[in-house]
């Protein structure tokens, strides 16, 4: 059921959906080479992700090149019945500010494990920028909401016609 919404509602729908799941596909990209790894995240304020990583080429893709994609869904039975979100954003890592681990640890479910294997351990930061909604699941309807964090505005993009609230 995609029922239309205000701004304020697509962002709490879309924070209840993140707070439902914990795994996601995060798209990078390094020397012009798009990567997608499976990660585990948690939600902080004003739906900013912190992904907890062991490492890995990800990390060298956001260095080169900031701009990720973070898809969040539900099991695919087929395109008409899929619950979802696409987050577009920057990323930093601890590895260029370990401040990081103190923000991620007020969201973490376990911080004093982020606490005791921070040396083995990475954090990724998403700040979203743009946040594809989309819930067919049910009438099947394929309407996306997209919530752009930057205008803090939403478009609905509903076939090939975007329609501006």
């Amino acid at each position: 059921m995609n029922d239309r919404m205000t701004v304020e509602e697509l962002k709490e729908k879309i924070w209840e959906f993140l707070k439902e799941h914990k795994e996601g596909s995060l798209a990078t990209c390094l020397n012009n080479v798009p990567r997608s790894s499976p990660v585990q995240y948690v939600v902080g304020d004003n739906l900013r992700l912190y992904i907890v990583s062991a490492g890995g080429e990800k990390f060298k893709a956001i260095h080169q090149n900031p701009n990720v994609c973070l898809l969040v869904n539900t099991n695919y039975i087929n395109y008409r019945q899929i619950k979802g979100v696409q987050i577009f954003g920057k990323a930093t890592t601890s590895i260029d500010n370990q401040e990081l681990f103190d923000e991620a640890k007020r969201y973490h479910p376990d911080p004093y494990q982020l606490e005791h294997e921070q040396r083995e351990l990475k954090i990724i930061k998403i700040e979203p920028e743009e946040i594809v909604y989309l819930d067919s699941l049910g009438d099947g309807d394929r309407t996306k909401q997209i919530l752009n964090l930057r205008e803090n505005r939403l478009i609905l993009k509903e076939d090939e016609r975007l329609i501006y609230r």
